[in-house]
Parts: C-alpha cells; structure tokens; sequence
C-alpha cells in the first residue's frame, strides 16, 4: 500500500509540474500571490511583497499557503528513499554517468550534512532538493525531524521573500520574471528526466512479470 502510495505520488508531481510550469511566467504577471499558493514559488513571493508595499494586494495567506505549497511534495521523495532504497534514486534522477553524478553529489551532502542538509538546500547548492530528501529517506534519517526542519526553513525562505519584495519595490518585479522564465526551463527538464525514469522503472517492472 505504501509504495503503490508513493509511485502515484511521483507521478502527481510529474503532471503536476508540468501543467504548473506553463503556468509560471503568465500568473505571475497576472496573479503572483494564486501562483504563490499553487507552487510555492519563491519570484511570485516577491512580487507579493512588493505589491503589499503599494497597498495592492494581500501578503499573509500567499505567504502562509505559499510555504505549504513549496514542501507539499516533499513526502513522496523521503518515502522513495526510504521504500526503495537505491532503486528510489533511479525513478527520481533516472540512469546514466550524469545522473549518476548527481546521487553521487546528493549522497556526499546528506553524509556531510546529516538531516539539516534539506536546510541548505533553500539556498543556491549545485544539488538537487529531491535527491537529498530521497537521500534522507535511504540513509533512515527520521522522518519528523525532517518534516520539522523542511518546514521551519520554508518558513523562513518564504518569509525573507516577501520582505525582499517589499524593500526593492516595483523593481523587483521585472527581475523576479526574468528569474521565472529561467527557473521554468530548469524545472521542465528536471520534469522530461523524472518522467523518463518512471517510464523506464514501469517498462523493467513490466518485463520482469512477463519473464
């Protein structure tokens, strides 16, 4: 039950992510603090505080849903490390010499850095979020501590996003959509490798019954 739980979780992110980053760049010119509550994104924030500096637009429910929003998936990759083990990085991450190099990177930082690794991964580290937390749930880490420190983070990240939206004013929003437009592309390719994995994992699962 559990892991049949966690592989429609991924593939909700999967569809999820892909109709969300279309969505990006076009509310957030239209509606920063609904894309905000929907991804949790951190450029929709500022524009958010920028607005409330102006007196046209709320900030505390984008910001309390907002921070919600951005670990609402995070679950999926713990309990994929945690099930799975190996295999787990496999279905997130895919196959082959780069991405490889990426678990590799992922397993190093949570060595280092034990459960307060997902707090570093708020800021710009060459390492991907759901490696790590998938690293955390292979390496047995617990998953309360995790959750408590995921989410005091985001809290704060979320929080000093807003505040930075409010200090730079009106001209936090043009930067913050060039950022958007950049972090989409990103976002989408990480989406085509995730997909990819979870279609090679079905396809070998599929296989493996036959034979």
């Amino acid at each position: 039950m559990a892991e049949a739980a966690v592989a429609v979780g991924l593939v909700v992110v999967i569809v999820y992510g892909f109709v969300a980053v279309p969505l990006r760049a076009w509310l957030l010119g239209v509606d920063p603090a609904l894309l905000a509550a929907i991804t949790g994104s951190r450029p929709a924030l500022v524009a958010v505080g920028a607005a409330a500096r102006v007196g046209e637009g709320p900030w505390l429910w984008p910001l309390l849903v907002a921070t919600l929003s951005i670990v609402k998936f995070h679950w999926v990759f713990w309990w994929a490390g945690r099930l799975w083990g190996e295999a787990g990085f496999e279905r997130v991450a895919g196959e082959g010499p780069r991405a490889r190099r990426r678990i590799a990177r992922a397993e190093s930082f949570v060595r280092r850095w034990q459960t307060p690794a997902i707090v570093l991964t708020y800021v710009p580290v060459p390492v991907a979020r759901e490696l790590v937390i998938v690293a955390l749930g292979t390496a047995g880490r617990r998953f309360s501590t995790f959750v408590v420190l995921d989410l005091l983070t985001a809290v704060v990240t979320q929080s000093l996003c807003v505040v930075l939206g409010a200090w730079l004013g009106a001209s936090a929003v043009a930067v913050v959509a060039g950022y958007a437009v950049y972090a989409g592309w990103v976002a989408l390719a990480a989406l085509g490798v995730m997909t990819v994995a979870a279609l090679r994992s079905w396809w070998r699962r599929r296989v493996s019954r036959r034979s």
